[in-house]
């Protein structure tokens, strides 16, 4: 990287990261690092990207990191009534923080500033995020982990390829619409538990029809067989 325009977007985009995550974190007084701490530990992480590169040595880089890492967790140590809770995320936040300024100095910048707003969003909403783990009981659990297992350990390792004749059968396409299908009934399921059986089944529908309109209709017609399910309608 020696186009200076290139250098100079790549630092200012780190400390558009730093400044984007530390305002969140600003806005809690237990917090020991704000917005100046997380733009200037994003920006070091593009400084020592820069220098190590230069150096030839990957110990540049993760001496800075060790250093603003360390820094924060300093001053959460010095200060005696400090929440350990809040001092763990932030000081989480900070390592990540430093590794997306790191990775915009790579070249990386649009993958940096979508995880920059991704980390932002879960820091904001911890109540909500919190409030909706405790809504779910061992069985919304176990679909969740039944999914997952599903979509991103099955799926990668089934070919995609086609068999037979004309090449008409693709193991790849006929597991993906089994995820598809899991994935609404989920979704509808998750949303009915959540809304305390008040969810409206219009606004599922069209949620689920905007990822597959088969799979919608599949997970309809197997919903209207299990009462259960079916959204509690008012006298």
């Amino acid at each position: 990287m020696n186009d200076p325009r290139t250098v100079f977007l790549a630092f200012l985009t780190s400390v558009a990261i730093g400044l984007l995550v530390g305002l969140e974190r600003e806005r809690h007084p237990e917090s020991k690092a704000g917005i100046r701490t997380f733009a200037l530990i994003s920006l070091a992480g593009a400084l020592c990207a820069m220098l190590g590169e230069k150096a030839g040595s990957a110990w540049v880089l993760v001496a800075g990191l060790l250093a603003c890492a360390g820094g924060v967790l300093s001053a959460y140590r010095a200060d005696g009534d400090a929440s350990w809770d809040s001092g763990t995320t932030t000081v989480v936040a900070a390592v990540v923080t430093y590794g997306l300024g790191a990775a915009t100095w790579y070249g990386f910048e649009d993958l940096a500033v979508a995880l920059a707003i991704v980390v932002t969003v879960l820091l904001h909403f911890k109540a909500q995020i919190e409030g909706f783990s405790v809504r779910l009981t061992a069985k919304d659990v176990a679909s969740l982990l039944q999914f997952a297992v599903l979509s991103l350990v099955i799926l990668p390792v089934v070919p995609n390829e086609g068999f037979g004749p004309y090449g008409a059968f693709n193991p790849y396409h006929l597991w993906l619409m089994v995820v598809l299908i899991s994935a609404v009934s989920l979704a509808g399921y998750l949303a009915f538990r959540l809304a305390g059986g008040r969810a409206p089944a219009l606004l599922l529908g069209a949620m689920g029809g905007l990822v597959s309109s088969t799979a919608t209709t599949l997970v309809y017609a197997r919903r209207e067989g299990r009462p259960e399910l079916r959204t509690r309608r008012r006298p």
